[in-house]
């Protein structure tokens, strides 16, 4: 299957997926959604991670828009809402398992290709 199909049958499978606007928050967070690990907000055409993020973690990811409702908030919260993702072994990228996609995909690809974003994730 060639790259570029194969990108398409991903955009069609995100539909879903937020428009990634500026202001919107990324969090990263345990399994059990009770420990945030880190957080972000899309902002100058970047989602930018202010700390080194554990090569290998098991995490979960959430993602609320711009001046989210309560009610938004507490839905992406239920856990219902919340991907899957695991940190590259370089630390630099989170591999995320889409809903409706049989394989994991790179955050920062995705980003980039879908939404026109940079992901950064600072070192100390």
């Amino acid at each position: 299957m060639s790259g570029l199909f194969a990108w398409f049958l991903v955009s069609q499978s995100l539909t879903s997926m937020p428009e990634m606007a500026p202001g919107t928050e990324v969090r990263l967070v345990s399994p059990d959604l009770l420990t945030i690990y880190a957080a972000a907000r899309v902002e100058d055409g970047a989602l930018t991670f202010a700390g080194p993020l554990e090569p290998g973690q098991e995490l979960r990811m959430l993602i609320f828009p711009p001046n989210a409702t309560a009610e938004q908030r507490a839905a992406a919260l239920s856990g219902a809402q919340a991907l899957y993702a695991r940190v590259t072994p370089n630390g630099g990228d989170i591999i995320v398992q889409f809903v409706g996609l049989d394989k994991p995909l790179s955050f920062r690809q995705w980003l980039a290709n879908e939404r026109g974003l940079e992901l950064h994730v600072l070192q100390p």
